[in-house]
């Protein structure tokens, strides 16, 4: 336990483990916008429009990107939250946290430049104002 980088993802990958996409509410960076576009995907499939920017859009209930199998269609190129997961940043404690939704959170080993990156993220959004 606690000894896969996090942004393997390899736990997710492991036990076939899509928890996480669903009903999803994962920001979006410009740079996660550019990276998918270039892959072919038309934004406003992929994206929606909301207060601080924009997030991965969901369909019946499930991200644009989950196929059937309940894989990641574009996981190496996947947004930087996803990446992230199931590091969270709790808006109540003010604080990054793992996620209580993954069954596998303890199997991720997290660095300490880790805890920092969803804070940065939403700052950068402009979805939080201090840390």
């Amino acid at each position: 336990m606690g000894v896969n980088r996090l942004e393997s993802g390899e736990p997710c990958l492991r036990y076939g483990c899509a928890l996480c996409c669903h009903d999803t509410k994962m920001p979006l960076t410009q740079l996660d916008i550019n990276r998918i576009a270039k892959l072919g995907y038309s934004m406003s499939d992929f994206a929606e429009k909301v207060d601080h920017g924009w997030r991965l859009r969901n369909i019946n209930g499930k991200c644009f990107f989950l196929n059937e199998e309940g894989r990641c269609r574009i996981y190496k190129y996947r947004p930087y939250g996803c990446r992230l997961y199931p590091l969270v940043y709790n808006r109540n404690k003010r604080e990054t946290i793992l996620d209580d939704i993954c069954p596998h959170k303890n199997e991720f080993r997290v660095r300490r430049e880790d805890v920092k990156m969803p804070m940065l993220i939403l700052k950068f959004l402009g979805e939080i104002d201090t840390f």
